[in-house]
């Protein structure tokens, strides 16, 4: 038999009130937030993001659409001669002793932004025989055509540049640029640029007859071929 208790007291706490202390110290759950009005917000924000975005795409097409402004070629030139047809045979060969010989180097070729011709005059295969010094007159012909970034002109000025950057600026009749560079150390060779609007002429000349005056003879020819495409009158 059991022994009862001192009065008043119980030997264990019901389970029943157990569960009821706890659910009496616990938190009350948190209220439901209603979800609607952030969901509006996050609809306007968006419709103003892609509604920027689609107005920033549409005049970016736009933009993209047009054609680039047009570069100023009023000033150049459709044609010019080029390589062997440069120089007529009877102007030249004052610049040439003996008997000469003349024939295309490399040949023309021809792209959307230039066409380029070279031609060689000389006594190669005469000088010995005709017992005179040895001399030739290398023509490179080129004439420039506009693209959409710049003129044939522009072209023509950025061709001297970079071709010829330590020229020193000389006078040749109805040239635009003319750049001279002596070679050698004895004076008989030097050569020349000369352009007029998109056209640029390089000419190398050579001539070892004692007393010629290489320099002044060289612009003299280089005045021949820039009067061939200065418009007359």
């Amino acid at each position: 038999m059991t022994q009862p208790g001192p009065p008043g007291r119980q030997p264990y706490p019901q389970q029943q009130d157990y569960h009821q202390q706890s659910a009496a110290w616990q938190s009350p759950l948190p209220r439901k937030r209603k979800a609607g009005p952030l969901i509006a917000v996050l609809v306007i924000v968006l419709v103003v993001v892609l509604g920027g975005g689609g107005v920033l795409l549409y005049f970016g097409l736009s933009d993209s659409g047009k054609a680039s402004p047009r570069v100023d070629a009023s000033q150049d030139l459709e044609k010019a001669p080029g390589g062997c047809a440069v120089f007529t045979e009877a102007e030249v060969a004052p610049y040439i002793p003996g008997r000469m010989d003349f024939k295309p180097i490399s040949g023309s070729t021809s792209s959307d932004r230039s066409e380029q011709g070279q031609c060689s005059w000389n006594n190669n295969d005469h000088y010995l025989k005709d017992k005179v010094s040895p001399a030739f007159v290398i023509v490179t012909s080129y004439v420039f055509h506009a693209t959409r970034e710049q003129s044939g002109v522009d072209a023509a000025k950025g061709h001297l540049k970079r071709r010829v950057p330590n020229g020193g600026e000389v006078g040749v009749q109805g040239a635009e640029d003319a750049l001279l560079v002596p070679l050698g150390k004895t004076g008989n060779q030097a050569k020349v640029a000369v352009r007029y609007r998109n056209v640029v002429y390089h000419l190398d000349y050579l001539n070892k007859t004692e007393g010629v005056q290489v320099r002044s003879r060289l612009t003299e020819l280089a005045a021949v071929v820039v009067g061939k495409v200065v418009p007359k009158g």
